[in-house]
């Protein structure tokens, strides 16, 4: 990144010096006795030397380390903030010490890059380095445009684009929200010099028949939407509602958390999918799928019959206009228990899980037999606290099947055991590949809303389904666990 042994053009030394925090001596003696050594001793110097001049002595020795001018541009946006002159200065820089963009595309990017929030990015940028086989970032590299800057000094391997432009869409871009994150990563698709051309596409393959079953729901666009009591809860606000969205190119890009009233929550939710919506209506492939990852005394909401925003009177619920399905905060939160729960997931996906187990006719013994299952029915919806269904002596149904790694389960909302509801979900499940559920429910919902007396519309009514792939994971701020511990469970 240094420049070294170049003599500093004029423009790059009138960007520095219009920074206005520079036009006061004793920020310049501040910046110089931090970054500066040789230019210490222009500052006691017997013969004087001008503001410029002291300017220009700092900018020299800086230009001889690898950093280059990065550490001054940083302390001077740490004074002066993100101002008009600081923008000015970064475009100067890049252009000097890069000879990558033009200065209009510069500015354009660095207004970008205005938006992009990452906790620890030094850190994660390291990783980015490692994970492509380079040593790790240079101090400096601690704000978006500085690892930018620094990425476009590294050469590309064959047939990989600039490692600028990857560090640009892999990471920088995920820190920005919303329609800026698309954005980026157009931006750097556009500007990439050596992005691969695009290949016409490969005639059509005939699919094996049998090879259809190894399909898996896996939605391109979806929401995962977080509930989470607070222990610190007051009036107005019991509830953290966190959400992630899935961020292109395949990685996920998380929202702002909000402390929320419970009550509330479906309004909330309302207004949160309303903003996804139109945020992403010109890219979204599909409807949106919907995730709501809730503890387990939250499971009993009938999220997928929340109401969304009305148009012109005209209402709709979640579970006809999305695929909906709940996930267990719980399992999430209990790392000793994702082993297990990903080798369920990898037999379910591979076809290789056993068979449907049914709560209560088939024992423990099935649960944990081989192959085993990954579908679990349970006889009645799982109780909210444990302890109360342990004292009345009934077996934690939900419990078992979580502890055990099953990833999909299925009930009746309705308390008791209602005979047609089992016959007819018994039935569906031997009919269709249940790893189609979200798509099968989603249909037998929209068609509840008739009035026909088909046995199967009791399934649309009433069911509950619990979709936990382990291999889509809400991601965690950097520096923090996925799943805070604000619930009073243990956590990892």
């Amino acid at each position: 990144m240094t420049a070294a042994r170049r003599g500093l053009p004029r423009y790059l030394v009138d960007a520095v010096t219009e920074v206005g925090c520079l036009q006061d001596l004793d920020t310049l003696r501040q910046l110089v006795h931090r970054l500066g050594r040789e230019s210490r001793s222009a500052l006691d110097s017997t013969t004087g030397t001008s503001q410029r001049g002291l300017v220009v002595q700092l900018m020299e020795e800086l230009c001889e380390r690898p950093a280059g001018l990065a550490s001054l541009v940083e302390n001077l946006e740490m004074r002066a903030g993100n101002s008009v002159a600081i923008r000015k200065l970064k475009v100067a820089t890049a252009a000097w010490e890069v000879e990558l963009l033009d200065n209009e595309e510069w500015d354009e990017l660095f207004g970008l890059l205005e938006g992009v929030r990452i906790p620890d990015l030094y850190r994660r940028y390291s990783e980015f380095l490692h994970a492509g086989g380079r040593l790790v970032a240079p101090v400096h590299c601690v704000e978006p445009w500085a690892v930018f800057l620094h990425a476009a000094t590294l050469s590309a391997r064959p047939g990989e684009p600039l490692p600028c432009f990857q560090v640009l869409q892999q990471l920088l871009a995920l820190g920005a929200e919303g329609v800026l994150q698309l954005e980026i990563i157009e931006w750097a698709q556009d500007h990439d010099p050596f992005r691969p051309a695009e290949q016409p596409p490969a005639p059509p393959v005939e699919k094996d028949p049998g090879a259809e079953r190894t399909d898996v729901w896996s939605p391109s666009d979806y929401l995962i939407i977080r509930l989470c009591p607070l222990l610190d809860s007051g009036p107005g606000s019991d509830t953290l509602l966190s959400h992630w969205r899935r961020a292109h190119p395949g990685e996920q890009l998380r929202g702002t958390d909000r402390r929320i009233d419970l009550r509330n929550a479906e309004r909330e939710v309302q207004a949160l999918i309303r903003e996804a919506e139109s945020e992403w209506a010109y890219f979204l492939k599909s409807d949106l799928a919907l995730e709501f990852m809730l503890p387990r005394d939250l499971l009993d909401l009938r999220v997928e019959r929340w109401r969304k925003a009305s148009f012109q009177g005209v209402g709709a619920v979640l579970g006809e206009d999305h695929q909906v399905v709940v996930r267990s905060l719980d399992r999430l939160n209990h790392r000793d228990l994702h082993g297990r729960w990903g080798r369920r997931w990898d037999a379910f996906t591979e076809g290789n899980a056993g068979r449907v187990h049914w709560f209560p006719e088939d024992g423990r013994r099935h649960l944990l037999s081989d192959p085993p299952p990954a579908v679990v029915v349970l006889s009645e919806p799982p109780g909210g606290a444990r302890g109360e269904q342990r004292a009345h002596g009934y077996l934690d149904e939900l419990g078992e099947a979580l502890r055990a790694g099953v990833p999909v389960v299925l009930w009746d909302r309705r308390a008791g055991n209602d005979p047609a509801f089992r016959t007819a979900l018994r039935s569906l499940l031997g009919l269709h590949d249940p790893r189609e559920l979200p798509g099968v429910v989603k249909a037998l919902r929209i068609a509840s809303s008739d009035r026909d007396p088909e046995e199967d519309l009791v399934v649309g009514r009433h069911i509950a389904l619990l979709w936990d792939d382990p291999s889509r994971m809400p991601v965690a701020t950097a520096g923090t666990s996925a799943v805070p511990a604000t619930t009073g469970e243990e956590s990892p």
